[in-house]
């Protein structure tokens, strides 16, 4: 029908034909349906790092109600996305540091639609580092071996997101971690051995920010280590009974024959896959008191050496102190694992009953004995060799009687038998020396020498004090 007025007559007839008539008015107007209104809510304002927010779409309007609903992301930073577009009600995702503009459709049962804009701001918000706190110092004594470190006192204003635990270089590599803590907030460690472990956490903000902080452990060694004894059976510890345990405690206290001896077991452990190390201890009294590992097991392997392989039900493998008592001599370290000494250098591990101990390397022995042996033999050859070298050459000289003297001063001026030939020079004055090399020796005659000698000899010179005087060949 279009549009207009129309007229419409219903006519009835019975059985009789007898009628009648109604008549029916129509009028068609034009048109009226309007385009829906979408509105999907006020623009929203977040603080990163929320990346999400929802889309509301149930406010659009329509004179004859709202039949489809669609969003789409626009635009905006980074790689947004919208999911359940096609509802009334939507989410936005993925939203970074920025404007994101959604744009929403709605659409009538008579196909008109209307559009509207959605504006998402993400801003950032002014973050300060994360401070990590790993617990400080901390101290075990054995044998307690496991300890936690609680790094959940860390703080952050957004919160911490990542925990990490790493172990210094430094550190002893003992220790087990439990479980993957070492990326919680609390590091779980069992099986620790004696020495210090430094330990660094880091934890991470949601914006990437980081702080550390580190936790030392000092694992200190167990007091009763000189009493403590260790003996390993070959045996799995998985296979070791608890009455297998009593038995062996019963027999250890028979092998011992002190009176009132009582064994007392600190920890039960698998050494190896086939092998259990059981470590205790063993008091006597009363008067109550614990014997020195040292001589429980002098004694143990004294009586055990007499009794069969399977007086302990099971086969010893070793039974030694639990802690390494060696002094080595004081020149080394005691391994702990072993039981041996680690000597250190110009010294030697020498096994003297049975008990490892350092001395003297044979060959640094022999080396500085050689060295002292040369030094004493060669110093007096060094010394006569310095000697004659810082001595000079003494030129021999030969004397002569002047002919002008007679027989008997010739008597007088000759030297006595025995005396040697430099002693001439201290009996006569009337000597003059003729140098066996090219130039001649200056002599010097004093005043004094030559009074006490024969008056009637003529001196050739005379010096006066301090006055030079040269005889030279030309004055013979």
């Amino acid at each position: 029908m279009q549009e207009g007025d129309y007229t419409f007559q219903l006519t009835v007839t019975d059985s009789a034909k007898q009628q009648s008539m109604a008549v029916v008015a129509v009028t068609v107007q034009p048109e009226s349906n309007r385009p829906p209104v979408a509105v999907p809510g006020p623009d929203k304002e977040l603080i990163f790092s929320v990346e999400s927010t929802t889309l509301d779409g149930s406010r659009s309007t329509d004179d004859q109600g709202i039949a489809l609903s669609h969003w789409e992301h626009v635009s905006g930073h980074g790689a947004g996305q919208v999911d359940g577009r096609d509802g009334v009600i939507a989410a936005a995702q993925a939203l970074r540091a920025g404007a994101h503009r959604s744009r929403v459709t709605v659409t009538d049962p008579q196909g008109l639609s209307g559009t509207s804009t959605f504006t998402v701001a993400v801003r950032k918000a002014s973050n300060s580092p994360p401070r990590a706190h790993a617990g400080g110092h901390r101290v075990r004594v054995l044998p307690s071996n496991d300890i936690t470190l609680d790094g959940s006192r860390s703080t952050d204003d957004q919160g911490v997101v990542s925990y990490l635990w790493v172990r210094d270089g430094q550190s002893p590599a003992a220790g087990d971690v439990i479980g993957g803590s070492d990326r919680s907030a609390a590091l779980q460690l069992t099986s620790l051995m004696e020495g210090v472990y430094t330990f660094r956490l880091q934890v991470v903000d949601g914006q990437g920010a980081l702080d550390t902080d580190t936790a030392t452990v000092e694992v200190r060694p167990d007091p009763r280590k000189s009493v403590l004894v260790e003996l390993i059976l070959q045996v799995g510890v998985g296979r070791l009974t608890e009455q297998q345990q009593d038995t062996l405690v019963r027999r250890l206290a028979a092998l011992l024959n002190v009176l009132d001896s009582d064994v007392k077991v600190q920890k039960i452990q698998a050494h190896s896959d086939l092998s259990t190390v059981i470590v205790f201890y063993v008091q006597s009294g009363p008067p109550f008191k614990v014997l020195k590992a040292a001589d429980v097991v002098r004694n143990l392997r004294r009586r055990l050496s007499k009794e069969k392989a399977d007086f302990l039900l099971f086969k010893v493998l070793r039974i030694d102190t639990a802690g390494c008592l060696l002094r080595c001599s004081g020149h080394s370290h005691c391994d702990s694992f072993t039981k041996r000494c680690m000597c250190s250098q110009l010294w030697m591990e020498n096994l003297q009953d049975g008990e490892s101990n350092c001395e003297w390397s044979v060959f640094y022995v022999a080396a500085l004995a050689l060295t002292v042996l040369g030094l004493t033999g060669g110093m007096p050859w060094l010394c006569l060799y310095c000697r004659r070298k810082r001595t000079k050459i003494r030129k021999k000289t030969k004397y002569t009687i002047l002919d002008s003297v007679d027989e008997q001063e010739r008597m007088e001026l000759r030297p006595k038998r025995g005396i040697k030939h430099r002693s001439m020079e201290h009996n006569s004055s009337l000597m003059v020396s003729e140098l066996e090399f090219d130039s001649d020796q200056d002599t010097i005659f004093s005043r004094e020498r030559m009074e006490r000698g024969n008056p009637k000899v003529s001196v050739i010179g005379s010096l006066r004090n301090g006055a030079p005087f040269s005889y030279c060949s030309k004055d013979r």
